[in-house]
């Protein structure tokens, strides 16, 4: 039902004039067929429209919205009156009858007739400004305002994609630093408004945080959204100038996507802001796209700063072996960190070595890991006097000027000899710039201290500088022992650096040694020792102690050889051997030679031709083969065409057909290998008999055939799946529903026919295997899912998914899958939807209570405003127990329940009845109403029903008193009580336009004296104590009549009645003695104050409050020029 169509025109002025009484929202009706919209009286008044009746509305009233808006707004109003949709969301920018632009926040609700053409259109339109949605500096929405519209958007839509890109201006604090806040503000405000002429409609701009701002796209492409951030920073990159100063920035950004990359408002938010602090930390002025690892990187920098401030928790040293290269022995170690989160992960240090360096807290973990280091190896010392203990040191280390005082501190405290501490260094450190770094480095050759060059070769590698770097040891890169065995070059390069460096007198230790044949190589080449997994991969303190520490560990294991070549000399002597393997084989086996002829074969061979003995099948091959083959040729001459190829290429796999000594046909497949054999190949050829597969493969099409004819009767979309996930067959309806070619098309495509994720955000790929997975197990599962075709146009559907069991040969359950196509469905249950939803519009966008009863005064639906006006639990109680929201009596002494039934059944004749009347909510509480009662039809059966609309007129009254004490808040002062400037001035215009009407005023300009120093000594509280006790005594002392206004800060207008120049004379300069003689305190400070007053009588020519206020600043200005503390009156 439409209740548009209750068909009284008097009781929609009704309704529209009882709304507009009691709303602070502007509320407007747009007759669509007259083109005239009506608006209500706040609407006129604050948007300075020239009547609550405007002609010619979509040309006439779009002047009023703001130009950026325009072609949106009429666009939006277009798209929604030739749509089916009933209600409409937005917001723009409107102007204001003072000239400044507002945000105004709506909602449209349109009447169409029964053939469904738009007729009416219903709006409310909110001053977001009154709702603190609207920021003070800029002008713009605040980004609380976004969330909002972004999660009503995203109610009942699929496929939403969004983007949210959040802007920061770099160096912000140096612009108000540099000139003031007030300036900042300015610059914040002109920024705003040059980047949204820059938007298009569908982003919108909102301020976020500080001298931050937020742009939310609503199904805007990435690359959309990073064009207009590289629009946003070419003008940023301008010059720009404000109130006569220039002004330089640049802007960072930080962009993510929904839903690929975040699924909530909350996820977003978190997002973008990760991605600005990473576009900041990677130097400002550029847009960082939103990944997985930013937010990751936060929370591990986040859990490594905890974990030192609690004592160094989750952090630990592994140690790798260092090893002499011939016997490996072991001489050292090399300490390595590691590090575990909270919940148990290990983090790979290549992840947070760089955050403790980028954020310094490698200083105090670099010592952690020295102190822990030295004691440990000088515990082992103990057991190997010449152990050597390697440390990796940070450039961050180097740098710190302390740094080598620490190590010496260190070595002190555990009783550590320097020769058993070994420092390994990048090589980048040793060639450098940095004097700090150098410094280090000088200062630990003067400790003696070994040094070590770690990763030889990765960084700046220069042969020619080795003997100019104060090190020890060269550690070559695993990079290099990988390439020893790819080319001769790499393997003499190798060998010419290790020599270099023992000319040098360095020692080369070679790292990332991993298999036997790289460390015999690197012994050969004379390295002095190796480090890599083939001794031991980096392990706990106390396996390696026990393993490499104590008298059980021996090297020799690792260094014991086998004669290889014997073995195989032995292998390929031993006939017996390969006789053996040949009728060990699976296959039928023969071995040819160049001739063509067969050398040996196996007993596979005998058993698949049915011969005698082996002698017949190597005599007698060609018997075993039909003279012609499938492709026409004799297969003699085929036999000769692939032995020839396998021969010249090695390998070759083939079809062929032999027969067996009764003449029956035997289908193989045939794989051919060249082997060497004494100087020269042989062919070895590897026979599969297919008659089992193709009898198989038969039963399995006929099986196939019928199971697809069966599938073919099915009237729903059916398809099976396999165990694998596969989709492996499907009927004709599947191929139908996503008019499709064939079947193939459709098992082909499967994957394309669901769009990436489901409505639910999860992917349908992932979804799709869950689902698949729960039908095995729980045998029967029913769900929704959205499909889509080709073109795609998505498919609603119901899914059943069955478990079946004995179609595979081998046992295997599968799944089949029945589709119901639920669009029709979808479209009745939509259509249904329409008409409830026309039903109810009025009954929901009414903000007044309202009960649905049909013709036997049964009580059918109700709104949500009449359940909280009843203050009932829910819809139900209220159509259950009405009666029981009733006082006993009704105030003209009539019973309730007697009264109701009589006016409803007077409805029945009048079609609509206004009455008085009181309700009862379950507190108790009375509540006096204005109860309409109209008759409506509904329904193709013609069912009439009552609407009853009740106002409740509590609201009336807490509007009233509302509304005066937002006159009080808008007429007073809130701090001395006085009237307001802007109504003071309203006041005196009035009583200037009367002119001859009303008699002559004088007006006053009063201001307290030094009140700048009151603030400055004392603070503003006291200033402000000041202003009151001063006010509130000038206003003992002024005539009862008398007005008080403040004009701005400290200075206050006086408006007087009396108009005796005497008396006003005696009465302003008793004012300033009097208020001369005040003491005042403030936190047991005591001080004075005065005050300097001009005042002017009213001249017939004063018609102008600005001109009289003008003439008093003259008079007030003469007082302070004449020592202040006084009054002049002209």
């Amino acid at each position: 039902m439409d209740l548009f169509d209750i068909d009284s025109d008097r009781m929609e002025m009704f309704l529209y004039n009882a709304v507009a009484s009691i709303s602070s929202d502007y509320i407007y009706v747009w007759d669509l067929e007259t083109d005239v919209l009506s608006a209500s009286p706040n609407m006129v008044s604050d948007l300075g429209l020239a009547g609550n009746r405007m002609t010619n509305c979509l040309k006439t009233g779009i002047k009023w919205i703001h130009p950026h808006d325009r072609a949106r707004v009429r666009d939006l109003y277009g798209a929604f009156i030739n749509s089916e949709e009933d209600t409409l969301d937005l917001e723009y920018q409107a102007l204001t009858a003072n000239g400044t632009y507002i945000w105004l926040s709506g909602r449209t609700k349109i009447k169409r007739n029964s053939a469904g053409k738009p007729l009416l259109i219903v709006g409310t339109l909110r001053n977001m400004e009154q709702y603190e949605g609207v920021d003070q500096v800029t002008g713009l929405l605040r980004h609380s305002y976004s969330r909002e519209r972004f999660e009503s958007t995203l109610e009942g839509r699929a496929g939403f994609h969004g983007e949210l890109l959040i802007l920061g201006i770099d160096g912000f604090k140096n612009i108000n630093i540099l000139n003031s806040h007030s300036f900042g503000d300015l610059v914040l405000r002109t920024t705003a408004q040059d980047i949204l002429k820059m938007l298009p409609e569908q982003v919108k701009l909102y301020r976020y945080d500080g001298d931050q701002f937020l742009l939310s796209g609503n199904n805007v492409r990435r690359e959309e959204m990073l064009q207009i951030y590289e629009n946003i920073r070419r003008y940023a990159s301008e010059p720009h100038r404000a109130n006569g100063s220039a002004y330089h920035f640049t802007v960072s950004g930080g962009i993510i996507a929904y839903p690929e990359e975040a699924h909530s408002w909350a996820e977003m938010e978190k997002g973008a802001c990760a991605a600005l602090r990473q576009a900041k930390e990677n130097g400002k002025n550029q847009c960082v796209e939103f990944t997985a690892g930013l937010l990751n990187e936060l929370q591990l920098s986040h859990c490594l700063t905890q974990s030192i401030d609690n004592g160094y928790q989750g952090f630990r040293l592994v140690f790798q072996p260092i090893c002499g290269t011939d016997t490996l022995e072991v001489l050292g170690a090399e300490a390595l960190l590691r590090y575990q989160m909270p919940d148990g992960r290990e983090i790979p240090p290549a992840e947070f070595i760089p955050l403790l360096e980028s954020s310094r807290l490698i200083l105090p973990v670099g010592v952690w890991v020295l102190e822990q280091a030295i004691r440990v190896c000088k515990v082992w010392t103990e057991q190997k006097p010449d152990f050597v203990m390697d440390v990796n040191v940070s450039f961050v280390q180097l740098r710190d000027s302390s740094f080598c005082d620490k190590v010496a501190a260190l070595l002190r405290k555990y009783g550590l000899p320097v020769r058993n501490l070994a420092l390994e260094l990048t090589e980048s450190y040793f060639i450098t710039d940095d004097a700090r770094v150098n410094a280090s480095l000088e200062c630990l050759n003067e400790m003696r201290i070994e040094l070590s060059m770690d990763d030889f070769g990765t960084g700046y590698s220069s042969l020619g500088r080795l003997s100019e770097i104060g090190m020890d040891v060269v550690k070559i890169d695993r990079y290099f022992v990988k390439a020893l065995h790819i080319s001769q070059y790499n393997h003499d390069f190798v060998e010419s650096v290790i020599r270099l460096c023992h000319n040098l007198g360095k020692a080369v230790c070679m790292e990332g040694v991993e298999t036997k044949e790289e460390w015999e190589t690197i012994s050969l080449l004379n390295a002095d020792m190796v480090q890599g997994f083939y001794i031991s991969r980096p392990v706990e303190q106390e396996a390696f102690f026990q393993n490499y520490l104590t008298s059980a560990y021996d090297s020799r294991s690792l260094v014991s050889s086998i004669d290889k070549e014997k073995l195989q000399r032995e292998l390929e002597n031993s006939k017996e051997l390969l006789f053996s393997m040949l009728n060990a084989t699976p296959l039928c086996l023969m071995l040819w030679n160049r001739q063509f002829e067969i050398m040996a074969c196996n007993e596979k061979a005998v058993q698949l031709f049915g011969a005698e003995g082996k002698t017949e099948v190597v005599e007698h091959f060609y018997r075993f083969s039909p003279r012609y083959q499938a492709a026409g040729r004799t297969s003699i001459e085929m036999v000769h065409e692939k032995l020839t190829e396998v021969f010249v290429t090695g390998r070759s796999e083939f079809r062929w057909m032999h027969c067996d000594k009764a003449g029956s046909s035997i289908p193989v497949e045939v794989v051919s290998v060249r082997i060497p054999y004494r100087g020269d190949f042989v062919v070895a050829s590897y026979t599969r008999d297919l008659r089992g597969e193709i009898e198989l493969t038969e039963k399995r099409w006929k099986f196939r055939m019928r199971l697809k004819a069966l599938l073919d009767a099915t009237p729903l979309c059916l398809n099976l799946w396999d165990k694998e996930f596969h989709n492996t067959m499907c009927n004709r309806e599947a191929v139908e529903l996503f008019e499709l070619e064939s079947e193939q098309e459709y098992l082909d495509h499967f994957n394309l026919l669901s769009p990436e994720r489901q409505p639910d955000g999860s992917l349908s790929s992932e979804r799709s295997k869950e689902r698949i997975q729960e039908a095995m197990q729980m045998g029967r599962i029913q769900f929704n899912w959205m499909h889509k075709k080709l073109d795609g146009e998505l498919i609603p559907a119901e899914i059943t998914l069955v478990r079946i069991e004995g179609l595979e040969e081998d046992g295997s359950v599968m799944v089949a899958g029945y589709t119901r196509d639920l669009r029709d469905q979808i479209r009745a249950e939509k259509a249904e939807r329409l008409m409830a939803r026309r039903v109810r519009a009025m009954v929901d966008s009414s903000p007044l209570a309202c009960v649905l009863w049909n013709m036997c005064q049964e009580a059918l639906d109700c709104n949500q405003i009449a359940v909280e006006m009843l203050g009932a639990r829910d819809k139900e109680e209220v159509l259950h127990d009405f009666d029981s929201f009733m006082p006993l009596y009704q105030p003209d002494g009539s019973i309730s329940t007697e009264k109701r039934k009589k006016t409803m059944s007077e409805i029945q004749e009048n079609r609509r009845y206004v009455f008085e009347w009181v309700y009862m909510n379950r507190s108790g509480e009375h509540i006096p109403c204005e109860v309409t009662l109209v008759k409506a039809v509904i329904g193709d059966d013609d069912e009439d029903i009552i609407i009853a609309y009740s106002r409740d007129l509590r609201e009336l009254k807490r509007s009233l008193d509302l509304i005066e004490r937002l006159r009080q808040q808008a007429c007073y002062d809130a701090l001395t009580g006085c009237l307001t400037r802007k109504y003071f001035i309203e006041l005196l215009s009035d009583r200037l336009q009367n002119g001859m009407k009303e008699p002559p005023v004088v007006l006053g300009l009063l201001d307290l004296d030094g009140f700048k120093n009151v603030n400055d000594t004392y603070g503003h509280e006291a200033g402000d104590m000041t202003l009151k006790r001063v006010i509130k005594r000038v206003g003992e002392l002024l005539p009862e009549d008398a007005v008080i206004g403040r004009f701005g800060g400290d200075e206050f207008l006086l408006l007087l009645y009396e108009t005796e120049q005497g008396s006003v004379s005696k009465l302003l300069q008793g004012l300033v003695e009097r208020i001369s003689h005040m003491q005042l305190e403030y936190q047991g400070n005591l001080f004075a104050t005065s005050v300097s007053i001009g005042a002017v009588f009213q001249t017939p020519d004063d018609f102008c409050p600005d001109d009289l206020i003008r003439r008093a600043d003259d008079a007030l200005y003469q007082a302070k020029r004449n020592g202040r503390n006084r009054s002049v009156l002209i």
